[in-house]
Parts: structure tokens; sequence; C-alpha cells
């Protein structure tokens, strides 16, 4: 055993030596979201958090495997628009109330991992979970058991004390006199929020001779508890309240509370009358603000010096929700403020999400108005509008759409082109099978830019999940997107294989794709000099077909080391020269090949380190890549990140090869729960300058900042 964990350390330790000159792209703040939400719920068994995306995301693989403070989770985008695809290389954080159930500190997204994109869960201490693909396929739910789950303080659900009844009660337990003195107390402590001192008192009149004062001395102990956010044992008080008392004056009151816990979401702390008079409501508000100053410089051997980037961006993400026995709530803004520093860039307001969602307690009915996204019902990009659904039965909900796209956050309010449909959600049948069914229709300056018909398929089992999208456009008769993907989870539970086939037009197929390369301002004018059938043709030639597949397998080696590879391939016809727009020449077959070694804990409890290789075979070159990444926590505050890629270009069609290098470091420090500091640096080298490479020879990035949580 001990030359087991000898082994793990040398191996450790050389992929951390490795990693040593790594690279990681600079922190960027709230640009293009990737990130949706971050909700946490639960059962008296197991706490949930979900990690929602704006598109639908395929779970690759998670580490470490079920134990640990940080978890790292890879997936793959399935269905992305082209402003979300932009996006994807970015980083993101969403922040989590404090004290909430689960532990969960923060979660950030990773999108400039050079392997995979990847979701790190950053807990309050150690604890065991699960990972598992959402059952919408667009999101990823972390499952943690109650035992380790709970609260902070680390004793899980607390078992109910055994009342005290009428019969039970003998004189000497407690007298009248001090049963009058502790009811006094236990009002003034709770009138001056004195929690701890009234949770004392309250204890002690649990051995009141008077039942009544019994009862309500279990109800204000359970009170008392949930106020000082001792949330197990306010949940514990409460079950004991309603199994001593099922009849009690205050039953109905414990009930909703427990709910409410059970929701795991803090509730509004009134008093007992008000909550009598008003009924249960409860609130959060969380979120963060940002602010980084990114600097990008490319060195060319002509000795001239080029700024791609310089600016100071202050990014601001807010979350504000309530809930009441009728009703939730919810009010989202996400957006920032880049300030450039380039004459030849100009200042950037970004509003990525403006919303208010508003719900009926039992979800039947649900709107949501403002700047949104949606991958569902044909929707697959931002919009400003509005939803609206309704739930006629169990397995069937019907929902209205509307709105004007937005291509760019920072873009304002168009409303020459709008779109409006409708979709059906159907499920859950047989335990595991969920779809989606619409129609939605398109229009840009009066004139029909997409009419489309479509579907989608969801399968989510423990070990097995399946997902298919088929979008149909009615206008030109023709399939605008359809792909499949899938997992399967050998049973020996060490081995996964994942499948993904991707058709769709690059852009998207749509009557707007005819002004690619023409000088006419709308769609509208374009038709009146060209014609509606040439209008059409010319949408069709700027609409190239891309097709995209790709195998992949996991595989658990030990409980610290994971191996994952897979082949892919690729290919983009090519488009015929029409409206003076010159001929686009295929791709031709691309193929790509990748393996990477995964290992966790090697060193010490926490550290993240990983090793890739990958080769490119595509049509202008071939690129070898090798990749190290790592991830030391010092202590529970300071953690550094180093990264190196190494590539080899070799040139089929231009002169020449390259060799390429790219280390880098992130340093982190978190001060207190709330604050988060970060440097980050990169440095390019190649050996020499090529013809047909942009970004010139040598060059530099960094990225400075901080985050505060609220």
């Amino acid at each position: 055993m001990r030359g087991v964990k000898m082994k793990y350390k040398i191996i450790g330790l050389v992929m951390l030596f490795l990693g040593l000159c790594c690279t990681q792209v600079p922190a960027a703040s709230v640009r293009d979201r990737v990130l949706s939400d971050v909700t946490i719920s639960g059962t008296e068994q197991e706490v949930v958090i979900h990690v929602s995306f704006n598109f639908p995301v395929r779970y690759l693989r998670h580490y470490p495997l079920e134990f640990g403070k940080e978890l790292n989770i890879q997936l793959d985008p399935i269905v992305a628009g082209g402003d979300e695809l932009a996006g994807l290389k970015k980083r993101e954080s969403f922040s989590a109330p404090d004290d909430n159930p689960a532990g969960l500190v923060r979660v950030d997204y990773e999108g400039s991992d050079l392997i995979k994109p990847t979701v790190r869960i950053q807990l309050d201490r150690n604890r065991n979970y699960d990972v598992r693909q959402g059952e919408d396929f667009r999101s990823l739910m972390v499952v943690l058991s109650r035992e380790d789950g709970g609260e902070a303080d680390a004793v899980g659900e607390i078992a109910p004390r055994a009342a005290v009844t009428t019969d039970q009660w003998e004189p000497g337990m407690l007298s009248a006199q001090r049963q009058e003195e502790l009811q006094s107390q236990g009002e003034a402590a709770m009138a001056a929020k004195e929690y701890m001192r009234a949770i004392l008192i309250y204890t002690e009149l649990l051995d009141a001779p008077d039942p009544e004062v019994r009862e309500f001395a279990q109800f204000e102990l359970a009170t008392a508890r949930e106020y000082k956010e001792h949330l197990a044992h306010a949940r514990a008080e409460y079950r004991n309240y309603i199994e001593t008392y099922p009849d009690g004056r205050y039953v109905d009151q414990a009930r909703a509370r427990l709910k409410a816990l059970m929701g795991d979401r803090p509730i509004w702390l009134g008093t007992t009358e008000d909550i009598a008079a008003e009924g249960p409501r409860e609130y959060e508000y969380f979120g963060g603000i940002s602010v980084y100053y990114d600097r990008d410089e490319s060195m060319y051997e002509d000795g001239e010096d080029v700024e791609n980037l310089s600016s100071l961006t202050t990014g601001f993400d807010a979350t504000w929700r309530t809930r009441s026995d009728k009703f939730a709530a919810e009010a989202v803004a996400i957006g920032s403020y880049e300030w450039s520093f380039l004459d030849d860039r100009d200042d950037l307001t970004r509003v990525n999400r403006l919303y208010v969602d508003l719900k009926d307690a039992g979800e039947t009915l649900f709107t949501r108005l403002g700047r949104q996204s949606s991958s569902k019902g044909g929707v697959l990009t931002r919009f400003d509008g509005a939803q609206i659904g309704y739930r006629l039965m169990e397995k069937v909900g019907v929902n209205l759409v509307a709105g004007f796209p937005v291509n760019l956050p920072y873009d304002d309010l168009e409303t020459d082109k709008y779109f409006y449909g409708a979709n059906l959600d159907l499920g859950r049948f047989a335990d595991h099978w969920d779809f989606n069914t619409y129609i939605i229709n398109q229009m840009a300056d009066d004139v029909e830019d997409r009419r489309a018909v479509g579907g989608e398929a969801r399968y989510v089992g423990r070990s097995a999940s399946l997902y298919s999208l088929l979008d149909f456009d009615v206008l030109y008769d023709e399939v605008s997107v359809f792909l499949v993907t899938g997992n399967y989870m050998l049973p020996n539970d060490k081995t996964r294989f994942t499948v993904l086939a991707d058709f769709r037009g690059v852009p998207l197929l749509s009557t707007s794709n005819a002004l690619i390369g023409q000088a006419s301002p709308s769609l509208e004018e374009l038709e009146e000099s060209i014609g509606e059938d040439e209008l059409r043709r010319l949408a069709e030639d700027r609409t190239l077909d891309s097709s995209f597949a790709t195998v992949g397998v996991s595989q658990i080696l030990t409980d610290n080391l994971q191996l994952a590879g897979d082949v892919s391939w690729s290919k983009i016809d090519g488009a015929p020269a029409s409206g003076g727009v010159e001929a686009f020449e295929s791709t031709g077959d691309e193929f790509y090949y990748f393996l990477q070694l995964i290992g966790s804990g090697l060193i010490k409890s926490g550290d993240i380190s990983s090793i890739g290789v990958r080769y490119a075979d595509t049509q202008y070159r071939d690129v070898y890549s090798f990749t190290v990444n790592s991830r030391y926590p010092f202590h529970a505050d300071l953690s550094l990140s180093p990264r190196m890629r190494v590539d080899y270009r070799e040139n089929k069609i231009l002169t020449g090869d390259q060799w390429r290098f790219l280390p880098g470091l992130r340093v982190e420090y978190r001060f207190g729960r709330n604050w988060r500091f970060e440097i980050d640096g990169e440095y390019r080298y190649a050996d020499k300058e090529l013809e047909g490479i942009a970004d010139g020879k040598d060059g530099y990035a960094v990225s400075l900042g901080f985050r505060y949580d609220f």
C-alpha cells in the first residue's frame, strides 16, 4: 500500500513539474453567458445542485470521482448559436447564497481549458457526491447525501427528540413558577433576536407542566433554531412538533416552514403572528461584482507591436427570488461595461440577461419577460421578448414565445426582425423519456425569414442518456439541424462511451443569410431589386452544410486516475459563386484525435493534473499538440494553476512549419468567502512567423482583477 501511494506521488510530481510553465487564457469578466442558473433543491435523503446552461450540454466525465472539496466536470456543448459559440472560451462564475444546505461556495465555468470546457464546483468542505446528466439536457446535477450534504454543523439530519406528553410529566420536572419565568424570558429573547438564548430557554420549557406551554415551546424552539440558521436542527424540531401535535395550533405553520426548508431556500423570518396572517414567504438574493483589466499584444518579426486588447471591464450579476404559498418570482440582471483604452475600439455596455420570471406555487402557469435566452421550441438564440407556459395536465404543457432576436449582448432593441411560436412539453413517459415539439415563424424587414417545425427527444437513465433534435424549415423544404448524442456506462461503472452526430446549416438557414456579401441594407430592398426567387437562392448559397461526428471513451483506471480519448470527423461543404460573392471551397474530410490522462489527489487532497495529446489532420495543416494542466492548492485560500501547450504545425499548402509554445500561470487568492483575487498571464512564442498566420510570431496576454460575491 505504501508503494502504491509513493507511485501516485511520483506521478503527481511529474505532472505538476511539466505544468510549471503552463498557460491559461486570461480570465475575462462577464460577456456572453454560458451559465444560465445555479439552484439547490433537496429531499430528506439528498441535496442536489443544479447547474443550468443556455443551451444543451453533454456530460463527459468528472474528477475526483466520489469525494472532495472541489469537483471538476468536463462537458461538450451540443447545441449553440453563433453568439454562444463565440463565448465558450470565456470564464464565468456564479456565487451561492451563504449557509445553503449543499455547502456550495461557487460555480466556475472554465471555457478556456485547452482540453474540454470544465465546470468547477467549489464546496465548503470535503463531501461525497455523484454527478448526473440533467434531465432536460441543459443542466448538470451534483447529488450530495444528507449525511454530508447538510449544514456546516456537520451532523446531517438531527434525530427528533422524544416529546414529553401530559401523562409522562411528573411533579418536580419544572415548577409552575419556573415555567412562568421561562415564558417571559423566552419572549424577551426572541424579541431581542438572542436566538441562542431562546433555544436554551425553550429546550428547558419542554418539561413544563402545562401541555399548551410545552406545545408552544416546541414550536418556538424550531423557530429559534431556524432564525439561528441551525437548519438541520430546525427541520428536526418542526417534524417533532408535527408528529407530537398533529392537530396543534401551529401545525399548519410548522408544515409550511418544514416544506420551505426541505426546498432548501431561506424563508421570510417574520413573527408568528405575521406568518399566521399572511402565510409563509421566502426570499433570497445573491450575485457578484467583478473588475478585470485585460491586455493582449502581438509582436511581429519586423519589430511591430500590435495591441489587440487593452480594457477595464466591470461585470455585474444579481439574482433575486421570492416565494409564497401562492406564487414564486425571480429577477435576474447580468451585464458588464468594457472601457477600452484603444483608439480604434469603442466602449461596450453589455446586457446579457435582464428579465423577470413569475410562476404560481404549483408551477402550472409561468411567464418570463425581458432579455433572455432559450434553446428549445425552435428558439436558438438570445432575444428580447416573452415566454408564457401553462401545464394542461400532468404530462402536457403548452408554451408561447415571441420576441426580437439579439445577436450580440451590446445590441440595442431591434424591431425589424421578430419571431413568434408555440411548443409543447410532453413527458415524463416510462420514467425516462421527455419530448418537445414546436412551430416557429420569423420575419425580417417584412420578409419571411424562417418558418420551422421540429422537436427534441430526451432519455435520461442511471447508466445511459440520449438527446436528439430535428429542425425542418418549411419555407425552404430543408432540414436545418439534425443531431443525436448519447452516452452509455458499462455495468462495471468504469467505462463510459459517448457519441455525437451533428448536421446543420452554418449559419442557421434563414432568408437573412442572403444579405451576406451584399451592399443592400435590408431584405426588403434586396427582394425588390432581385425578386423573391433569387433572394431565396442567395440565402441557400450562403448557408453552408456542416457535418460533425465524434466517438469517445472514458476509462477509470484507479480512484485517482482516468484515461479519456475520442476520434472526431468534420466537413463543411462548398458553396457556388453567386450575387457577387466568391465560391467557397469545401474543407474536405478533417479528422481529430485526442487522448487525455487525468489525475486527482496525487500529491495532496484537492490537486488536479492532466496531460493531453491531440492530432488534427485538416485541409491546410497537420497540427500536433501537447498540453499539461495543473491546479495545486497551497492552502484553503491560495491556489496555482500552471499550464503548458506545445504545438507543431506542418503546413500542407502554405510554406514552412512552425513550433509554438504557450506557457502561462494563474494565481487565485480568496479572502474570506466573498472576495476572490486573480492574476493570469500567458506568453505566446513561435520559432518563426508563417505566411497566413495572423497572430504574429510572439505575444502575451495578461488579466488581473477581483470578484466580490454577495
